[in-house]
């Protein structure tokens, strides 16, 4: 069976690149698979994971963002000129390959475009790796201006009406799969997740919390640094290490500087599993999350975990006082009380941690990509 994963650019340090990397991976070690990963804006950027040996990477060339050195008109004319040579090379490749099976995230309108454009008769997935209500407004420079907001919106519109060329969308929750159910299938099949292995976790004992994720809005990040400081002034003793970047990077590292409160602020880490395993609690407060990639991770490196129940992802991860606590959405009293709680009590943290090892295991690669297998097999044996 060949299957070809179409992703622009491959080059962050975050979840979705870890979790399509780990199962294209998967596919082509475990399955038998012959795999492709198709971008066309890599160019001589690193690809964020290692890659297996077996999985053929090809790069289209079709660099779109260089384009905003450009003014307006002469950016509109390039593009549809960009836009042009894409479908032909994306048609030349798929006629050399006959691949069984594209697939492609719903946030990428140029990639799912071209792939329900393209005649041929092979399976058209579509992978949710974000709510349909947040697709493209997630970005704040999506957001800045008007003509930006009516771009955005009008992108939305586009990639909604060619998702109806689609075979299948798979979504990483049932409420997202019920928002795009009326545009096309859909099914659930949640995101296999990375998880600590050789019996080496977390021993609680460090007075160390951490977060993981984009510093954007998106991650609530200026509710993260209210709720910092009204817990440092009650643990004065304890740190909150933050690993990721994005467009608050600077002002989270200015706060962190000016005010003394235990805020450290780190780049990136391809092994954030060992980060996990030198803390003691683990923080979320996105204001919406698709699934909650770092939450399992951090689950399964023993430490107890605190988020937001924000749509739709945390609520379907963690179990209420059990592996960790699930807050009411933007209540920062009751997440500072629950952080507080950990925090005080070393036999809550080990009691949560060894739950959350356990909880975590639902999403290793032994449980959700034979899912995946199953999908494919079937919608094979459709098509034919």
């Amino acid at each position: 069976m060949k299957i070809v994963y179409v992703y622009p650019i491959l080059a962050h340090l975050a979840g979705t690149e870890r979790v399509i990397t780990d199962k294209m991976n998967y596919l082509a070690d475990n399955a038998g698979y012959e795999v492709y990963l198709l971008t066309y804006e890599q160019g001589s950027h690193r690809l964020s994971f290692p890659l297996s040996s077996k999985i053929r990477h090809v790069d289209l060339d079709v660099r779109f963002f260089p384009l905003y050195n450009y003014n307006r008109f002469t950016r509109w004319y390039k593009e549809l000129v960009l836009r042009k040579l894409l479908r032909k090379k994306f048609k030349v490749f798929i006629g050399e390959i006959s691949p069984d099976i594209v697939i492609a995230p719903t946030y990428y309108v140029d990639a799912i475009s071209i792939i329900a454009e393209c005649p041929g008769n092979f399976v058209r997935i579509l992978e949710s790796h974000i709510d349909k209500r947040f697709i493209l407004a997630n970005d704040p420079v999506n957001n800045r201006g008007f003509l930006k907001r009516i771009r955005t919106s009008l992108e939305q519109c586009i990639g909604t009406r060619y998702s109806r060329r689609f075979d299948l969308l798979v979504a990483l929750s049932q409420n997202d799969a019920d928002d795009w159910s009326k545009y096309l299938k859909t099914t659930v099949i949640p995101n296999v997740v990375h998880l600590q292995e050789g019996g080496v976790y977390s021993q609680l004992v460090n007075k160390r919390v951490i977060f993981a994720g984009r510093l954007m809005e998106q991650k609530g990040i200026f509710d993260l640094l209210k709720i910092w400081e009204m817990i440092h002034r009650l643990h004065p003793d304890w740190y909150l290490d933050l690993y990721g970047e994005g467009e608050l990077r600077e002002r989270v590292v200015l706060k962190a500087t000016q005010q003394q409160i235990n805020l450290r602020v780190h780049e990136p880490t391809d092994d954030i599993l060992k980060e996990f395993c030198e803390s003691s609690i683990f923080i979320l407060t996105s204001l919406y999350e698709p699934f909650g990639l770092v939450l399992v991770e951090a689950m399964s490196c023993g430490l107890p975990v605190v988020s937001f129940d924000c749509p739709y992802g945390p609520s379907n991860i963690i179990h209420d006082g059990e592996d960790g606590f699930l807050i009411p959405d933007r209540d920062i009293s009751l997440f500072v009380k629950r952080v507080c709680e950990l925090m005080e009590s070393f036999e809550l943290r080990k009691k949560m941690g060894r739950k959350g090892i356990q909880s975590s295991k639902r999403y290793s690669q032994d449980e959700i990509m034979p899912q995946w297998i199953n999908l494919f097999n079937n919608l094979i044996e459709k098509k034919s």
